[in-house]
């Protein structure tokens, strides 16, 4: 009898023991969980960013390579941002201009091209992760999107 109460003891001091290795196990791992879901989501916010950001390009060019004669430089930077649905980079900056396309330089404004005649819509900024010291991601990270479209009105 003497001998069960014994050990009775011995494996209550053992869970009692084991409980405060577990609180430090979690307190050791816990943040570098949270430290990589977090990341997973930077990641992520990275990618559907610059989804938006190459979509927007696109929907701007489109714009303005079919109405050269009635549009203004700002109705087209005002379609790049509704396309970009509440999201932006720091420090933006779009840029229409007709351009080269063979080696994408910038040849005037974008309302005298001619038909035929390239436009292109820049999208300039930086990438801002909401974890700019833990994540990889360079805090801040310079973004560049262009697209050009051969231009179809006159």
């Amino acid at each position: 009898m003497a001998r069960t109460r014994i050990d009775a003891w011995i494996n209550r001091s053992r869970r009692a023991g084991r409980r405060g290795a577990v609180v430090v196990e979690v307190a050791a791992v816990l943040p570098l969980c949270l430290v990589l879901l977090l990341s997973t989501f930077d990641f992520g916010r990275l990618v559907m960013t610059q989804n938006l950001l190459n979509n927007a390009a696109r929907a701007g060019a489109r714009l303005a390579v079919t109405n050269t004669t009635t549009l203004a430089t700002s109705d087209i930077q005002n379609c790049v941002t509704q396309c970009m649905a509440g999201q932006s980079l720091v420090n933006m900056s779009i840029s229409v201009y007709q351009v080269n396309p063979s080696n994408g330089a910038n040849l005037g404004t974008w309302t005298n091209t001619p038909l035929g005649g390239y436009i292109a819509v820049e999208i300039d900024g930086n990438f801002q992760p909401v974890l700019p010291g833990l994540s990889l991601i360079p805090s801040p990270l310079p973004t560049t999107v262009k697209a050009m479209m051969l231009c179809e009105a006159n």
